[in-house]
């Protein structure tokens, strides 16, 4: 078989297994006494049933909050929308949320994506690199002339989890064997997420203030930007102390890596 014979044959079976069709397969990959076209439908199984499995490990709680039915639909839509296109499928279901979000019957109830986002942010701050974690006595060491300007870094595992929905209440409703709440709307602007130095994740909501204020230093945003932006919320004489007590509380929580 040539060169472009072969590349051929592997273009049309790769498209095969994808369910995309294509001629027949020839016989030339049949083995022994399994013909080629068993020996296709055994690989085209195959295909699919690792990426179903690679779902099902990332998303077991939308798995059961969807139930059987809807999951096979999830997972059958989902296969063939975006295939598999690198050899690890550590990020196969990164996209997974956005086709939630798109498809029905699926979009029509949007608490399903933002509940798929969640146990993904729960992955990816898992699995995320490790770093130093920033200490209360090198912030309160620092010259009271560099407060203005000082910005934070933020642990590498540190995520922002925002919600329009309960789907974290759904999640760990179900996490624990319970019956689920009914969708319904967020009571707070979103969730931390982090991994802490056990190597446990963790995550705590967020009222609109602290979602607000993290979303700023994260930007780049300094301490004297956050001043500025409590103003929204607070009396003037009230906000260094608020601002103070945030980074107090991130860094107990050791989601901050340095000042800077």
């Amino acid at each position: 078989m040539s060169s472009e014979s072969l590349s051929m044959l592997q273009r049309e079976f790769l498209s095969g297994i994808r369910g995309a069709g294509g001629r027949e397969l020839p016989g030339t990959i049949a083995q022994g006494r399994i013909s080629g076209q068993t020996g296709f439908g055994i690989y085209a199984h195959a295909y699919s049933a690792r990426l179903r499995e690679a779902l099902e490990n990332d998303h077991p709680v939308l798995g059961s909050y969807l139930g059987d039915e809807l999951w096979s639909k999830l997972c059958e839509g989902y296969i063939s929308n975006y295939p598999s296109k690198v050899r690890s499928l550590r990020d196969f279901g990164a996209s997974l949320p956005g086709y939630l979000e798109q498809t029905e019957p699926f979009a029509a109830h949007p608490v399903i994506a933002e509940l798929a986002g969640f146990e993904l942010r729960l992955l990816d701050s898992f699995d995320a690199a490790d770093d130093a974690r920033a200490e209360w006595e090198e912030l309160i060491g620092l010259a009271p002339e560099v407060w203005p300007d000082l910005r934070v870094e933020f642990h590498p595992s540190f995520r922002l989890h925002p919600v329009a929905w309960n789907s974290v209440e759904i999640w760990r409703a179900l996490k624990q064997g319970a019956e689920p709440p009914a969708a319904g709307a967020a009571t707070g602007a979103g969730w931390a997420l982090w991994r802490d130095e056990a190597c446990v994740t963790r995550f705590r909501s967020l009222d609109g203030r602290e979602y607000a204020a993290i979303t700023s230093l994260q930007r780049g945003g300094s301490f004297g930007d956050l001043c500025q932006l409590l103003l929204a919320w607070l009396p003037g004489d009230e906000v260094p102390a608020v601002a103070l007590g945030y980074l107090r509380s991130w860094c107990a929580e050791r989601w901050l890596s340095r000042w800077r």
